[in-house]
């Protein structure tokens, strides 16, 4: 006949089990949402520099445009 230490036993076991998995899968979540925020840093580092760099050629642009009259 199953008593009541080895229900509590059981339940107690099945937690803890569940708190492992759960910890394994939030590791895994964890690393895939790093690994999609360096992508991104690295994309707008990119777009980031682009943007400089036109910026610069604008008021170059600009400049040269005023010299001239």
């Amino acid at each position: 006949m199953l008593n009541v230490n080895s229900l509590i036993g059981g339940a107690t076991l099945a937690f803890i089990g569940w708190i492992a998995f759960s910890v394994v899968d939030l590791k895994t979540e964890t690393a895939v949402i790093a690994v999609k925020v360096d992508q991104n840093h690295t994309m707008l580092a990119e777009l980031w520099d682009y943007y400089l760099q036109d910026r610069v050629n604008d008021d170059i642009a600009s400049a040269s445009f005023q010299a001239g009259k």
